[in-house]
């Protein structure tokens, strides 16, 4: 159906599709605003860490694969990196990349506008995706274009699913679902029997798996970790089935059970398309979510990927409903509703309050490590991360800072990391400050300054004097708190009224 005639060239296509490029400027205004206040945690910095300080081939050949993780957004780091693209650049090119992603949505998309305006402003797509500098932010810009691509060369799906493989494992699972069904639909319709599409299908066959083993190769352990899986992968049908759960709910609706309902109402939606095959990557997403790591950066790739799959089988426009159709499109709305909701919290929230507390520590560490004080990390309760969350603050120099971190990043987290050996070896020397590492597990409770490794400083002659904490917003709840603690060398101990003064100072 052709369009109603309209001014020539831009104005034209101002005047057409004015809700799209509104929705859009709001999105990149939205992204613009956020990110100058967003404080980025310890995750972004390890990342950035290792492609700051390894040749590309010792961060492919030793150190990713202990990240757990293909190597891709690595790569683009390393690249971002040599190019003297800055920390606080990383998280404008990372909008960037949302606002192009949100401009495919918006463009090019099937979706009526009620959906297609909404969309973009779901917490995951505006704020983790977007404002967060991690791996994720390339997910959503390739699944819409494997949507947008879906029924073109089997080349170019290939290696947009290759590309997918390599961001993240969860982005593997998802790649590896959306290629099975591929594959089916080839040949359900006979295309790979065509003697004049089969060379092409080999190529893409061979181009994915090559993705697909050098990702497999990057993220896989090596052997000093490897006896360690068992405590990360330990398989339990109950913890199986709860953490599946949790990854296909927990993202969605708040309260979480409202959850069951929406994907009852998409599997109606997907069976009255006859598109019921379509829920395999979501289901080997939920299984390989029950028995590896799950966070919320995690879940939330579910909503990009269920945009993907309503972009292949949405029906054509003017085409009648189904029955059940409607009942999918209804849940749509209600998902929509919560998740600006949450986008809206998770934004004034980072607008307001610290994310994480790196930026803060490091601007309040960064005359002293002018004067050449000597700072030592440690931590108190988390015994898996230890003194991970302190690389959070290494980006900000243009050295490592710590004298018991032998690398400006650590690898392996407990196993590898060789802060509390090397922390033990150094005390005796009195550095001038000591970093403690706290990760408490309610957010609201008051910081405990009586654990035996603060008790130690204390007998040692050190003094609390500061406190940096962030939490990260989650649903319309905060979780993952962590704060660094600041004690300081002085040459009398500290007395039972100054303990009591620094605590007082932890519990506001």
């Amino acid at each position: 159906m052709k369009r109603a005639s309209t001014p020539d060239g831009l104005r034209g296509e101002l005047h057409s599709r004015w809700p799209e490029w509104t929705a859009l400027s709001l999105y990149a205004a939205l992204v613009a605003f956020a990110i100058p206040y967003h404080e980025p945690f310890s995750d972004e910095a390890q990342a950035w860490q290792l492609a700051r300080s390894l040749s590309l081939r010792d961060l492919f050949q030793s150190c990713i694969r202990y990240e757990g993780s293909p190597g891709l957004w690595h790569f683009l780091l390393w690249i971002m990196i040599r190019a003297h693209v800055s920390y606080t650049g990383l998280h404008w090119i990372c909008g960037a990349i949302a606002v192009g992603a949100t401009a495919l949505l918006l463009f090019k998309s099937p979706f009526p506008r009620y959906l297609k305006l909404a969309f973009p402003f779901t917490v995951f797509l505006l704020f983790q995706y977007a404002v967060v500098a991690r791996s994720y932010v390339l997910v959503p810009l390739l699944l819409y274009l494997v949507a947008l691509c879906w029924k073109k060369s089997p080349v170019v799906m290939s290696l947009l699913l290759g590309l997918m493989a390599n961001v993240a494992l969860h982005a593997a699972v998802i790649s590896g679902g959306l290629a099975i069904i591929y594959i089916i639909e080839q040949v359900s319709k006979g295309g790979a029997n065509k003697s004049s599409r089969w060379r092409q299908f080999s190529c893409s066959a061979l181009i994915l798996l090559g993705f697909g083993a050098f990702a497999i190769w990057t993220a896989w352990p090596p052997h000093d970790i490897a006896n360690h899986l068992s405590f990360y992968l330990h398989f339990s049908w109950a913890v199986f089935f709860i953490r599946s759960l949790a990854s296909i709910t927990l993202g969605v609706f708040q309260p979480w059970v409202l959850s069951i309902l929406f994907w009852i109402a998409i599997v109606i939606y997907l069976h009255a398309r006859r598109c019921l095959i379509y829920l395999l990557p979501i289901m080997l997403f939920a299984a390989f979510s029950g028995v590896s790591a799950l966070s919320w950066w995690h879940i939330g790739l579910l909503i990009p990927l269920l945009i993907c799959i309503l972009w292949i089988t949405w029906p054509d426009s003017g085409a009648k409903l189904r029955p059940g159709e409607t009942a999918g499109r209804i849940a749509l709305i209600a998902m929509v509703t919560v998740q600006i909701l949450w986008s809206a919290y998770a934004i004034e929230y980072d607008h307001y309050n610290a994310f994480s507390p790196d930026l803060a520590a490091s601007e309040y560490l960064r005359p002293l490590v002018r004067q050449g004080v000597t700072i030592a990390v440690t931590y108190t309760d988390d015994p898996d991360a230890r003194g991970y969350r302190s690389v959070g603050i290494l980006p900000y120099f243009d050295r490592n800072i710590f004298i018991n971190l032998p690398k400006p990043y650590i690898l392996g987290f407990r196993n590898q990391d060789p802060t509390e050996e090397t922390f033990l070896n150094v005390f005796p020397d009195r550095p001038t400050l000591v970093i403690v590492e706290t990760h408490p597990d309610q957010v609201n409770v008051s910081i405990n300054l009586f654990t035996p490794r603060i008790e130690l400083l204390y007998t040692a002659g050190y003094r609390f004097t500061n406190m940096f904490c962030g939490a990260m917003p989650m649903g319309f709840e905060l979780r993952e708190k962590s704060c660094h603690l600041i004690f300081q060398r002085d040459n009398i101990s500290q007395s039972p009224s100054g303990v009591k003064a620094s605590a007082a100072l932890a519990a506001k």
